[in-house]
């Protein structure tokens, strides 16, 4: 009879599998997802993933991950697992970020990412609207980047206010007064008589 070669890394420990069913390591979805909260108390856990990518296992929980989630991993595209036994996404992406908001979690890398991701879209959209000769839309943009709106920004939105200026005397001087808008998400019921 010829003896199994134990991996390495279980001299240093009992694996929390040791006296769990094996069936739940290799069976339904159901019976993985116990397994997978079996590995997550182990000690070993850690040991047992890299073993399992080292040796490009393809069936069962092993680690706490799943075939596909160990995949993901092998990907090489910066994926990592928390320390809940959760595959995550290389930081600094957008899909990354919104999982971190998805766990209520902030990660200063994903954020300034983004920030940065905003920042060349506005500018981009900001370069459009100079093409059409400086826009209102371009001077909100100017504002949104915190930084002095150019001239031609500057002059469209001074002809857009002198504009609502004027609209607003005209329709006083024809007897309108001019409505007080109520703040947004307010209504008032009217109750027919």
């Amino acid at each position: 009879m010829n003896p199994i070669d134990l991996p390495a890394f279980l001299d240093r420990g009992t694996a929390g599998c040791a006296t769990a069913d094996p069936e739940l390591f290799y069976g339904t979805a159901t019976e993985q997802a116990t397994a997978k909260a079996v590995c997550l108390g182990c000690s070993l856990r850690a040991d047992c993933l890299a073993d399992a990518l080292d040796r490009g296992e393809r069936f069962g929980v092993w680690g706490g991950l799943t075939t596909k989630e160990r995949s993901k991993l092998k990907a090489g595209d910066g994926r990592w697992v928390d320390d809940e036994g959760r595959v995550r996404l290389a930081c600094g992406t957008l899909p990354a970020l919104q999982a971190h908001r998805a766990y209520d979690e902030k990660c200063e890398t994903c954020t300034t990412a983004q920030d940065a991701r905003v920042e060349v879209d506005r500018r981009r959209r900001l370069r459009a609207e100079h093409a059409k000769g400086g826009t209102v839309r371009g001077y909100q943009l100017h504002r949104l980047l915190e930084e002095q709106a150019c001239p031609a920004c500057l002059s469209a939105q001074a002809r857009e206010s002198a504009e609502q200026r004027k609209a607003r005397a005209e329709r006083k001087a024809r007897g309108g007064d001019v409505v007080a808008l109520e703040p947004r998400g307010t209504r008032r019921l009217r109750v027919a008589s």
